[in-house]
């Protein structure tokens, strides 16, 4: 019993630790560097929330183990983060799983939330996985470890000085500031601007299709966004449009709520706003979103913030969305779209 208890409460990775030889890995548009061990081949690199996902060799090859890295917007403390987990863990839980750990430690980046898991999946075998959360530059980085208890021992020290030797920058958003009076934003490939609400700033998208992606300051684990999206141009009439699209909404989500659904003016022109209010438990989000034709593509611009503060936010939406403007220059001549 003593040899258990001293086994969980020594630190992994002391003065003399054998840490295995590492090599570098770098992420520019992720502001991530980090130095992986060499035995931990990369499996996957820089996709969508994927910073990199690396194969631990385990005794049984069907089965190996993973190290990775993702990115996430990042909430308002790591300790309303823990506090969800917690939360979910009670009313939840995880299959074949328990929470061991969720605590808020001290580390080389000042903080990070450490969250441990045991498995005992019905392949057979007793597994742990270890999340790792850091906040840097707006975005949650999660770092996880998912190992057999046989190799948990000696993965465990290498992978908490991997963390710890990561690095971060910010992230390559796509968009440059140009004014700074008016929080002013330009979209640097496809050279579209428009100016963000107070404290807004741009974020990595979540998704590649997303051509700009940004978000408000966090508010326990939400943050609200904007998504800027593009598409080649198409024959729409936003009058008949805005018939169809409350039906279309509904199918999609049978409980959400339309406001309403209207072509309106903006600049020279026309755009279909909407606005539609959707629950998640007891969370309520509301979208209003503006779709309209440029010079180059067809635009959807896309608000989605907390219910409580859309009404306080409107007027400061609307005029973000007036703001819109595209800008001299040579850009691509396609853009990815949602089926693509």
């Amino acid at each position: 019993m003593i040899t258990f208890l001293l086994t969980i409460f020594l630190p992994f990775a002391g003065p003399g630790s054998d840490l295995p030889e590492t090599q570098p890995f770098e992420a520019p548009k992720y502001g991530v560097t980090a130095q992986i061990p060499k035995d931990w081949p990369i499996a996957v690199r820089e996709q969508e929330d994927r910073i990199f996902v690396a194969i631990i060799p385990q005794k049984d090859f069907d089965r190996p183990g993973v190290a990775a890295c993702e990115l996430g917007l990042a909430p308002e403390s790591l300790d309303e983060y823990r506090t969800r987990i917690d939360t979910n863990a009670k009313r939840n839980g995880r299959a074949s799983g328990k929470l061991a750990s969720n605590r808020v430690v001290k580390s080389a980046h000042g903080e990070q939330l450490e969250t441990i898991w045991e498995f005992h999946p019905n392949t057979g075998g007793f597994w742990r996985e270890v999340s790792v959360r850091v906040i840097s530059h707006r975005q949650l980085y999660t770092f996880i470890l998912n190992v057999e208890d046989s190799v948990y021992q000696k993965a465990r020290p290498a992978f908490d000085a991997m963390v710890d030797a990561t690095r971060f920058s910010p992230p390559n958003t796509g968009a440059d500031l140009i004014s700074k009076p008016t929080n002013r934003w330009i979209q640097r490939e496809y050279k579209f601007a428009l100016d963000l609400p107070e404290d807004w700033k741009p974020v990595l998208a979540p998704t590649q299709v997303a051509l700009l992606f940004a978000n408000g300051q966090p508010h326990g684990v939400w943050s609200d966004n904007l998504l800027v999206l593009a598409y080649p141009h198409r024959d729409t009439d936003f009058k008949e449009l805005a018939q169809q699209l409350p039906d279309q909404l509904r199918q999609e989500d049978p409980h959400c709520e339309v406001i309403s659904c209207q072509v309106v003016s903006q600049g020279k022109g026309r755009a279909l706003e909407t606005v539609v209010r959707a629950s998640r438990g007891p969370f309520s989000m509301t979208v209003i979103e503006r779709r309209f034709r440029g010079d180059r593509f067809d635009y959807e611009v896309k608000y989605t913030v907390e219910s409580q503060r859309f009404d306080q936010l409107t007027p400061k939406l609307r005029k973000s969305f007036e703001s819109f403007r595209e800008h001299p220059g040579e850009v691509p001549s396609t853009v990815k779209t949602k089926a693509a």
